[in-house]
């Protein structure tokens, strides 16, 4: 299946498999309704490329540079999607778009900061460092999802579903967090930016 993805500008309805596209370019690329299993994209260049209703299946994206490409109903399963830098995609415009979707993924020192993806999903990931400061993440799910390190400030989080989440660190004084989901256990980190003490 070599050069599959070089052939066309436009692909809809197809599965790729095994692709291995390593540090290599993909431009100006049309996907709709697309799959993706087991394809290697490690620190590729997705140049331009638009992907729409499309699902990423065990799939490396490690580093990959999403520069002026468009996201929209793209899902990631059990995939390492790690150290991608999602504020260089194009969003505008794509506002009613479906919001990203991560299940079972690694995301760990990815950023989203300032980007507006309500309804965005981390199903059961590792994000470990990952930048969300600014974003508007109303309706987000984080379910079972842990996030070392991660940076909430100045984040929306309105009706967000944490239940099941580990090792968050939201200052309720800096964020908003109005209607969110907290899980009864977790929900005591949150008292330290109040500075009260439990004993």
């Amino acid at each position: 299946m070599e050069n599959t993805l070089m052939n066309d500008a436009s692909f809809d309805g197809l599965t790729f498999t095994d692709l291995s596209y390593v540090q290599e370019t993909i431009s100006r690329k049309t996907f709709e309704s697309c799959v993706f299993e087991s394809c290697d994209f490690t620190e590729s260049f997705f140049d331009a490329c638009s992907f729409k209703d499309c699902q990423f299946t065990k799939c490396k994206l490690t580093a990959v540079n999403v520069r002026n490409s468009k996201f929209s109903d793209v899902q990631f399963h059990d995939s390492k999607v790690l150290g991608v830098d999602w504020t260089k995609a194009y969003w505008r415009g794509l506002d009613l778009g479906a919001a990203l979707y991560f299940k079972a993924c690694l995301v760990n020192a990815s950023s989203f900061y300032g980007l507006k993806q309500p309804g965005i999903t981390f199903e059961d990931c590792r994000a470990h460092d990952v930048d969300f400061r600014e974003a508007i993440l109303s309706r987000a799910t984080f379910s079972g999802t842990d996030l070392t390190n991660s940076l909430f400030a100045n984040t929306t989080l309105t009706g967000a579903n944490f239940n099941g989440a580990t090792h968050y660190d939201i200052d309720v004084k800096n964020n908003n967090v109005k209607g969110a989901i907290f899980c009864r256990y977790g929900a005591v980190s949150l008292l330290t930016s109040l500075g009260i003490k439990l004993v």
